[in-house]
């Protein structure tokens, strides 16, 4: 199987970064945990380690500013929300995270 170099198809570069996020679902309440390891102005990829939402799926992503992950129960805690679609995703098997998944945005707040 021919690899494809995706770097060559983005439209934006990516900006590697590490922070620890959280995503639910079509906006339920319930909230997984997972790993951002880049972005760019159009999207951001993200490892997991519960199997991934389907393609096409939308997400409500939350980062919070100062990344300190005890704040999560803290409703008061600064955080950027992004929308975004599961645009692909894949198996990794040899990773402590177990799926990784490519997101496109759908709006930022």
């Amino acid at each position: 199987m021919k690899r494809r170099n995706t770097a060559e198809q983005r439209k934006k570069g990516r900006v590697p970064h590490q922070a620890v996020v959280r995503y639910s679902i079509g906006g339920h309440e319930e909230y997984q945990p997972a790993r951002m390891f880049n972005f760019s102005s159009t999207g951001m990829y993200l490892e997991l380690r519960f199997p991934p939402p389907k393609l096409g799926a939308n997400l409500l992503i939350e980062v919070l500013e100062d990344g300190d992950d005890a704040k999560w129960g803290d409703e008061n805690a600064p955080r950027r929300c992004y929308y975004a679609t599961v645009i692909w995703k894949k198996n990794l098997p040899e990773s402590d995270r177990h799926y990784g998944v490519g997101l496109r945005y759908l709006s930022m707040s």
